[in-house]
């Protein structure tokens, strides 16, 4: 059976060798089995030349390790790593994102080769780190900026590499956030904007939630989602609303539920 690789990168981030395709490894992570395990998930494909690409981790044996059950069954996840995975993969080795709901259904990203419009956007973001980093952030930065100062070794405080999301700020008519998003504390977010909006030339982020919950994020996401370092940006589109609604209404309705 052919071995894909997959890294877990939300809350926490694994490297998986795994025999199932992607949609499948998704609903058992998800869902699981007699481990009763349930949640959401999000996940990449990593290059499955892998083995051949790196030598950060134990895979020169990976074949005789992730081996079929004796009643010929597929190896549904063996653990390779579970510690400071993300920053030892490079960009060229993450193929297509994966979003997974509660009860197992998933959705595929795949990566834009366009320059993504929200990355020249003016104006407020707010981001939700997601690993190896996972706080809520706003910022005066688009997407690209923000990855290349997160991520930049010569600040005293950074990330070798950062997976995160642009998320919705709407606003109603009054100017506050719409009532259809569901953050926890949308007047403190208002705040926050505002008081990186009133240092030009100074603050360009400020921390909105170190421990944010992720209820209902499916439900925020606005342009989609981001993976950089110092060496580039790979984009991840997020299909409109209209586009969830028509196309993969079961996994949205799953995702609208969350």
């Amino acid at each position: 059976m052919k071995i894909r690789y997959y890294l877990l990168c939300s809350r926490f981030e694994a490297l998986v060798a795994s025999h199932l395709e992607p949609e499948e490894f998704g609903t058992y992570m998800a869902v699981g089995t007699r481990k009763l395990s349930s949640g959401r998930v999000l996940f990449f494909e990593l290059d499955p030349d892998l083995p051949a690409k790196t030598t950060d981790f134990p895979l020169h044996d990976i074949e005789t390790r992730c081996v079929p059950h004796e009643d010929g069954s597929p190896k549904r996840s063996k653990y390779v790593s579970v510690y400071r995975v993300m920053e030892r993969l490079p960009l060229p080795l993450y193929r297509n994102l994966y979003l997974t709901t509660k009860d197992g259904r998933v959705l595929t990203l795949q990566e834009s080769a366009a320059h993504p419009a929200a990355a020249d956007e003016p104006g407020s973001h707010l981001y939700q780190e997601l690993c190896p980093l996972s706080p809520l952030v706003v910022s005066t930065l688009a997407p690209a900026a923000f990855g290349k100062l997160l991520t930049n070794p010569e600040n005293p405080v950074h990330a070798p590499r950062l997976f995160f999301a642009d998320l919705r700020i709407d606003r109603d008519a009054d100017g506050n956030l719409a009532p259809f998003l569901p953050y926890a504390e949308p007047q403190h977010i208002v705040d926050c904007i505002q008081e990186v909006q009133a240092s030009p030339g100074g603050k360009v982020m400020k921390t909105v939630n170190r421990t944010p919950s992720l209820d209902g994020f499916y439900r925020t996401i606005r342009k989609g989602f981001f993976i950089g370092d110092q060496t580039g940006l790979k984009f991840y589109p997020y299909p409109s609303t209209e586009e969830l609604d028509a196309q993969y209404h079961l996994w949205w309705r799953s995702a609208s539920a969350q």
